[in-house]
C-alpha cells in the first residue's frame, strides 16, 4: 500500500484524501494552521463537481446544508438584465457556506489523519519517495507527496521558483448576510457590473446569504483596507436593490477582504513523485466560480489515475488536467478584465455586446465547463 502525504487541509488537500482513501491508499494529511476554524462566505459547486460529491454519497450532507441554485444572471448597475447563464443545468449547482463543505469533507475522511499546526518547509526526493521537512524540525516519509497548500505553495515555489502570484487588478470584499425571513432572494446568483465595481449574491442556505464586490485598486491600498459595511453601504448606494438591503444585514466581522491574484498558467504538474492540485497547480481569479471545483476535479482525476495506472498515475493525472485547467486559469482572467471596465462608455459597449451575445456562445462555454466527463 503506497503511503501519501498530502500538504494542505483546505477544499483541494481533504478532497484529496478522500478521492485516495476510496482506493485504499495510506494518506495522511498535515496543515499548517494550529487550528480548523469556521472562516470563509460563500462557495459554488458547479454541475462538474457537484457529479463527483454524488458519487462519493456526499450530496444530501450538501444540500442538508446548502442551497440549489437554477442560473446564473448578470445585470447592469441599473438593473438590465445583460445575459443569462446555466439555465441547461437546474437543481446541479449547490451553493454553501465553505466552513460547511470542510466540514462535510472533514467527516468523510474516516480513516485519515489530519495532522494540525504542520507547516512545510521543504522536501528532498530519494530512491524511495519523498521526505517533507517540517518547520519544527519533523521529518515526514512517504511513496508520494501531493502539494495541495494553495497559491504560496512551499513545494511549489521549491520546483519552480520563477513562478510566482500575479495580481488581477483587483481586489474583493466577501460577507455573509443573516437573511432568515428579512428578505426573500431568488435561488440564482445575481451580478451587478457597472464602473463602480462588480457586485454579486446569491442564497448559500434557508437563512444566509453570500455576498461580494469587486474593485479596481492598488495592491494592499491603505485607503479601503478598513472599509467597513457603512463604507460599502455608501460606496453602492446607487446600486439596485436588494444591494444595500443585503449589506444592512451583514455585520463587519463577517466580511473578509482580499487582493486578487493569480497564478500564470504552467505546463507541468508533476515531478517524479510529487503531484501539485489545487491552487498550488492552477491558482485562478474568481470570475468563472471554478476555482475550488477544478481543486476537486485534481482530487477525482488523481484517484481514478493512480487507481487505473499504479506505477505512471501521477502522468496520467498530469496529461489528463494539464489543458482543461490551463484554459480555466486563462479564461477566468479575461472574463476578470471585460467585468471590470470602469469607463462609461466601455461599460455601455460591454453590455451591449452582451446583450447581443447568441444563446448557443454561452451554451457552448457551459458545455465546456459544466458537461466534462471523466
Amino acid at each position: 500500500m503506497k503511503k501519501v502525504i498530502i500538504l494542505g487541509g483546505g477544499i483541494a488537500g481533504l478532497s484529496t484524501a478522500i478521492a485516495l482513501q476510496r482506493i485504499g491508499m495510506d494518506v495522511r494529511v498535515f496543515e499548517k494552521t494550529a487550528e480548523l476554524k469556521p472562516v470563509g462566505a460563500g462557495i459554488i459547486l458547479a454541475p462538474n463537481v457537484v457529479r463527483i460529491f454524488e458519487e462519493w454519497g456526499m450530496t444530501q450532507q450538501l444540500i442538508k446544508h446548502g442551497q440549489f441554485l437554477d442560473r446564473f444572471v448578470i445585470f447592469s448597475d441599473k438593473g438590465k438584465s445583460l445575459s443569462r447563464l446555466n439555465e441547461n443545468h437546474p437543481k446541479q449547482t449547490i451553493a454553501i457556506h465553505r466552513a460547511d463543505l470542510h466540514n462535510i469533507l472533514l467527516q468523510a475522511l474516516k480513516t485519515v489523519p489530519v495532522y494540525l499546526g504542520k507547516e512545510a518547509a521543504g522536501y528532498q526526493q530519494h530512491s524511495n519517495g519523498v521526505t517533507v521537512y517540517m518547520n519544527n524540525g519533523e521529518e515526514v516519509s512517504g511513496d508520494i507527496l501531493i502539494a495541495a497548500d494553495g497559491i504560496h505553495s512551499v513545494i511549489r515555489k521549491q520546483l519552480l521558483p520563477k513562478i510566482s502570484p500575479r495580481y488581477a487588478g483587483y481586489t474583493c470584499w466577501r460577507g455573509v448576510a443573516l437573511i432568515e425571513n428579512r428578505l426573500n432572494i431568488a435561488q440564482e446568483l445575481h451580478e451587478l457590473w457597472g464602473p463602480n465595481g462588480r457586485f454579486g449574491y446569491l442564497p448559500i442556505s434557508k437563512t444566509m446569504a453570500y455576498w461580494y464586490w469587486l474593485i479596481n485598486a492598488r495592491p494592499n491600498d491603505p485607503l479601503i483596507a478598513k472599509y467597513s459595511v457603512s463604507d460599502l453601504i455608501e460606496r453602492l448606494k446607487n446600486y439596485p436593490q436588494p444591494v444595500t438591503d443585503i449589506l444592512e444585514l451583514t455585520e463587519n466581522q463577517h466580511i473578509l477582504k482580499h487582493d486578487i491574484y493569480d497564478l500564470p498558467a504552467i505546463d507541468q504538474y508533476v515531478f517524479d513523485n510529487i503531484a501539485l492540485v489545487g491552487d498550488a497547480a492552477h491558482a485562478m481569479t474568481p470570475n468563472l466560480g471554478q476555482g475550488a471545483c477544478q481543486g476537486i476535479e485534481d482530487a477525482y482525476i488523481l484517484g481514478l489515475s493512480l487507481a487505473r495506472h499504479p506505477d505512471h498515475g501521477l502522468q496520467d493525472y498530469q496529461v489528463k488536467r494539464l489543458h482543461r485547467a490551463k484554459k480555466f486559469v486563462n479564461m477566468s482572467r479575461r472574463v476578470g478584465v471585460m467585468a471590470q471596465l470602469e469607463h462609461p462608455l466601455l461599460c455601455r459597449i460591454r453590455n451591449v455586446m452582451m446583450r447581443t451575445t447568441p444563446q448557443a456562445a454561452y451554451r457552448k462555454q457551459n458545455q465546456f465547463i459544466y458537461d466534462y466527463h471523466y
